[in-house]
């Protein structure tokens, strides 16, 4: 008679230890970096993360934005060179300063990671707003998302959900190459 014992505590302490290092922090501080990333990029791209290019400015911000840098009218009221060129190049929400563009951040908490923007305007450029609904705009302000989420906040767009899962991915590949070492 032959008796064959195979002893599966191998495999089973490998899941735990896999268990409790999915979605543990590092992971999600990665999670958090792409989406930070991407949320960056749809400021240099004037664009949703989706590719849908932002709405233009309307005269009211720029004529504003022109009047505060300052070198931009001659005597005449005309534009100067470098006020034509300001015009020219004025990307939708890049303000004066470029802060709601830079100041993005992400927190994680266990198995969860916020990303966030400190600017208290960030929200009605992500989703818009109208002048009826809020007296104090200049005017109505198109949404120009930038965050990678649908309005319903349930989705991550397409393109945020393909490089979050090959994050995920590549965070199990290496935990397996650990438990080979």
């Amino acid at each position: 008679m032959i008796e064959i014992t195979y002893n599966n505590q191998f495999i089973l302490e490998s899941l735990e230890m896999m268990a409790a290092r999915v979605g543990g922090e590092a992971m999600m501080r990665s999670v958090g970096e792409v989406v930070t990333d991407i949320t960056k990029q749809a400021f240099v791209n004037s664009a949703s993360p989706d590719g849908t290019p932002w709405e233009k400015n309307s005269p009211v911000p720029v004529l504003r934005y022109l009047n505060v840098t300052g070198g931009n009218f001659k005597k005449d009221g005309s534009l100067t060179k470098k006020g034509q060129a300001r015009l020219t190049n004025k990307k939708p929400l890049i303000g004066q300063s470029g802060d709601l563009a830079r100041q993005f951040s992400y927190t994680v908490s266990g198995d969860t990671v916020a990303v966030q923007n400190s600017m208290v305007y960030a929200a009605m450029h992500q989703f818009g707003g109208t002048k009826a609904r809020f007296p104090h705009l200049w005017g109505d302000i198109p949404a120009r998302p930038f965050f990678p989420i649908y309005g319903d906040f349930e989705r991550l767009m397409p393109q945020a959900e393909r490089e979050v899962a090959q994050v995920m991915s590549d965070y199990m590949e290496e935990l397996i190459k650990e438990m080979d070492g």
